[in-house]
């Protein structure tokens, strides 16, 4: 019960944090901020666990001893890896919520297949997602081709690995 009131606790009140910050300025590295405040936000409340051993709310003892506090970090980091997952997805738009958005907006009659093409276009699908990686210093533009960096080939490596164990082939 305690580790389930202390990690709900700190995970939405720095997700209420982020919230926040990003409505008074979204950063430009996204996922690097988010990282930063909610794993930040952890490491202060664990902190906060020890200097105050005696914290209690609704009656709630804080965390305390090595287990507890353990219990409360595995928690909260499972929470915040679950979020930043969902965070990436809807971060940019997928190419189905373009479609649907776009299709909606015609109206009751529908759309036809060459509007809709034409309306998906690669500055709509493509061209968001290379700036993100851009940004996220996952790929650079050199000399006019786009290059992973070491940290974009990990990335790749990771998902491959995936889904090779998954038994799933390299599409997507």
């Amino acid at each position: 019960m305690k580790t389930l009131f202390w990690g709900n606790l700190v995970f939405f009140f720095f997700f209420l944090l982020h919230f926040i910050v990003w409505k008074i300025k979204l950063p430009a590295r996204q996922t690097r901020g988010l990282l930063l405040v909610l794993f930040g936000g952890l490491a202060a409340s664990l902190a906060a666990f020890g200097l105050f051993p005696s914290l209690s709310l609704l009656g709630v003892p804080a965390p305390a001893g090595l287990p507890e506090n353990l219990a409360v970090a595995l928690y909260v980091s499972s929470l915040i890896l679950a979020y930043m997952i969902t965070y990436s997805a809807i971060e940019a738009d997928s190419p189905t919520l373009v479609m649907i958005r776009t299709i909606a907006d015609a109206g009751e009659d529908g759309m036809a297949k060459e509007d809709l093409l034409a309306a998906l276009n690669n500055g709509v699908l493509i061209e968001p997602r290379l700036r993100d990686l851009l940004t996220d210093r996952m790929a650079a533009l050199v000399g006019g081709k786009y290059a992973l960096t070491p940290k974009g080939r990990l990335f790749a490596r990771l998902f491959t690995a995936h889904r090779r164990l998954l038994g799933l082939g390299k599409g997507g």
